[in-house]
């Protein structure tokens, strides 16, 4: 059995980054209120139903799991002080806190039980929740039989209450990654005594959500028919259990402002923190603290169920065309990408790239293009050569980017494409439909996994291109239940190698997204993979 003592993250530890990043204050900046804009009220605050990200961040400061992900990405104690892990990898023992309670609005107390765990990952695979997102939690016994209805008997789920605080998950097969999906909002607990009393509404308004996190639900307030600074969340400091982990605000205010530029807002002051891409960034000037991630990797995917694009050595033909560090330098301050999976994403607290390799992709090499092109040719249809449509979002460095690997298929090829710039919805429509011959795609993932940028390229319900391989297939699989993290990153390297070689996407570069906090601000931390923000540690002065 292998025992893991959770790292906690102590105030009096943040302080030194706080030091670095703000200067020295006289008081140690508690019970201020975070202010924070979004963009469409949530659809629900259900953990086990939501799938928005507005949902999503409000549910990260309401719930708290087994785990939790630290500000350094460690993971950290949520509920669960410890746990024991059996050397198959298929038993998980949980020795839970007594001092966490659940609070509402009302005044609703009740401890955070192990049996509270048992309900909410019932509640998950129960058919008629139609959790979105319960596949991701498969390796559960029996959970995917229960999901499809083949085991009616909810009590069959490999998650028992073994204690009033202590839990055993058992897994139908290892999963590295398990402990970090602990952390997700599927995962959260749910009182069923409270979930009974809310007649159907639970998570839906504001007397019928429930808290054992850091702060409950006072107020929510939303008209669809107006944007006003009355559409709005206001969260409350959890008091309970704030005499057990400290938090530092007294409270949040999540405005809901429709799809406005969010901008203004942070430079007037009127929110304190803003997450924002590169485009916006060039608009924020000032003394701010500043977070940045690579977590979005831009490139060309091609759809291989156009005519050219079967042809395995034609796509290779393009790709050694990619002259990334000249696409650099005309996309001032883009990194060129080397591979799938950007730099952010880590295994064993390292760098997957680490595990990986940096570079990946085929060097620049008009000769080795010609070569491929010259296999190529018995198959391809010549009237294609021109006109096929390269579908995009505004985006000025995709664009540079793009300008010049055209120049370079023309000159080599003789290939001429046409650039369509679109609206989100549009884009969306078209790429979901298959009406494209190139995407600039930007591949990113809701949690830090390379599972979630390369699932695109297996075969399944996300898959746009139309690209299949059974080894692929294969080797996502098998790094999904691979007995440890080292074993799983090597299997998704070889299946990301594979994607690069078979030329399904062509990565032109790594996208920056950047986290600013008011300088009145400091210790709130951004998560670039589910868009969530810890906010338990912010300070104000």
């Amino acid at each position: 059995m292998k025992r893991h003592f959770i790292k906690r993250i102590l105030s009096a530890a943040l302080c030194c980054m706080t030091l670095l990043t703000t200067g020295c204050f006289e008081n140690d900046g508690s019970d201020g209120v975070i202010k924070y804009d979004i963009a469409y009220n949530p659809g629900s605050l259900d953990p086990q139903t939501a799938g928005d990200e507005a949902s999503t961040l409000i549910i990260s400061s309401l719930y708290t799991g087994l785990l939790r992900v630290n500000p350094d990405g460690s993971l950290g104690a949520g509920i669960a002080e410890d746990y024991i892990v059996s050397e198959d990898g298929l038993t998980y023992q949980f020795k839970l806190s007594s001092d966490h309670y659940w609070t509402d609005v009302n005044g609703f107390e009740a401890p955070c039980t192990a049996q509270d765990f048992v309900y909410g990952f019932q509640r998950l695979f129960d058919p008629a929740t139609r959790a979105p997102r319960a596949s991701e939690y498969y390796c559960i016994k029996n959970s995917e039989a229960i999901s499809r209805g083949k085991i009616t008997d909810l009590s069959k789920l490999g998650v028992e209450a073994v204690g009033e605080y202590e839990l055993t998950i058992t897994l139908d097969y290892p999963n590295p990654q398990f402990p970090v999906l602990l952390t997700e909002a599927p995962a959260m607990p749910c009182n069923e005594e409270y979930f009974i009393a809310s007649q159907g509404r639970y998570g839906l308004s504001g007397d019928t959500t429930p808290s054992n996190g850091a702060f409950y639900l006072r107020t929510w307030d939303y008209d669809p028919y107006t944007i006003t600074d009355n559409n709005h969340l206001i969260l409350r400091r959890n008091a309970k259990n704030n005499e057990v982990n400290k938090v530092y605000p007294s409270g949040l205010n999540f405005f809901i402002e429709g799809d406005e530029d969010f901008v203004d807002d942070f430079l007037s002051g009127t929110i304190s923190c803003i997450a924002v891409n590169e485009s916006q960034r060039e608009l924020i000037k000032g003394d701010y603290t500043v977070q940045e991630y690579d977590a979005i990797t831009v490139g060309l995917l091609f759809n291989t169920k156009f005519g050219l694009f079967r042809s395995v050595e034609f796509r290779r033909a393009l790709a050694c065309l990619a002259d990334r560090e000249r696409f650099a330098q005309a996309a001032e301050g883009c990194a060129p990408a080397y591979a799938i999976v950007p730099g952010e994403v880590t295994l064993l607290d390292k760098s997957y790239r680490e595990f990986a390799g940096e570079k990946m992709t085929a060097e620049y090499s008009v000769s080795a293009a010609q070569e491929h092109y010259k296999n190529a040719q018995p198959e391809l249809d010549s009237t294609l050569f021109s006109g096929a449509r390269i579908i995009m979002r505004e985006d000025k460095a995709a664009s540079a980017m793009i300008s010049l690997i055209m120049q370079e298929w023309q000159r080599e090829f003789g290939f001429y494409c046409v650039v369509e710039t679109l609206s989100e919805e549009e884009y969306n429509s078209r790429l979901a439909a298959g009406d494209y011959e190139i995407a600039v795609r930007e591949l990113s993932g809701n949690v830090n996994s390379p599972s979630a940028y390369l699932q695109g390229f297996a075969s399944g319900s996300g898959n746009y291109s139309g690209y299949v391989s059974s080894e692929v297939n294969m080797l996502m699989s098998r790094a999904e239940r691979a007995e440890d993290l080292a074993t799983s990153a090597e299997l998704y390297a070889r299946a990301e190698q594979i994607v690069l070689n078979d030329a399904a996407v062509i990565p032109l570069y790594y996208k920056n997204e950047y986290f600013y906090i008011n300088k009145d601000f400091a210790d709130i931390y951004y998560n670039p993979f589910n868009k969530t923000i810890d906010f338990t540690q912010g300070k104000a002065y």
